[in-house]
């Protein structure tokens, strides 16, 4: 991460990330059940099963209010190990800090986010969806953004390692 932005595309966007079909800011998402399996750092990685399931667009948002929230179970169960562990790499790189896991990182995020005062707000837009992939253009309201990519190949849209940030606007 390169400042306290959006964890997917902070220099991934930061987290994440304009937009023809925006939907506003970040809203509630169904709960979600899941279960623990271990990381390759130690510490429990979960794999998030939405009920019922939803599109990539919610799955998105649904990450997103878990970051913000620091619920590191749904967040980290969001994302594919290989996007994890990037984010991870990044973080530390980009603030100097190292994380042991992606728990951790959430937790760190969700403290910068809230120390630097940003706001929920995303906008998404759906680049692609077909079958089970989706890419979304997304950005948030302090102006980062990026192209996120899902794959929906485990019963659950996760975010992937395909996701990008997007070059200034």
């Amino acid at each position: 991460m390169r400042s306290p932005r959006p964890l997917l595309f902070v220099a991934l966007a930061v987290a994440g990330v304009a937009l023809s079909s925006c939907t506003g800011h970040v809203a509630s998402e169904p709960s979600t059940a899941v279960a623990e399996s271990p990381s390759p750092h130690g510490s429990p990685s979960a794999t998030a099963t939405p009920v019922p399931d939803s599109g990539p667009v919610e799955a998105f948002r649904a990450w997103w209010t878990a970051v913000r929230s620091s619920d590191t179970v749904a967040a980290c169960g969001a994302l594919t190990p290989g996007l994890q562990e990037r984010m991870m790499t990044e973080y530390t790189t980009s603030t100097g800090l190292e994380v042991e896991d992606c728990a951790e990182l959430v937790r760190q995020s969700s403290l910068l986010y809230a120390a630097a005062g940003m706001s929920p707000d995303v906008d998404v837009a759906v680049v692609t969806e077909q079958g089970d992939d989706a890419v979304l253009d997304v950005t948030y309201a302090s102006g980062d953004c990026g192209t996120v990519h899902l794959s929906h190949t485990t019963g659950v849209w996760m975010l992937t390692e395909l996701s990008q940030e997007c070059a200034a606007r």
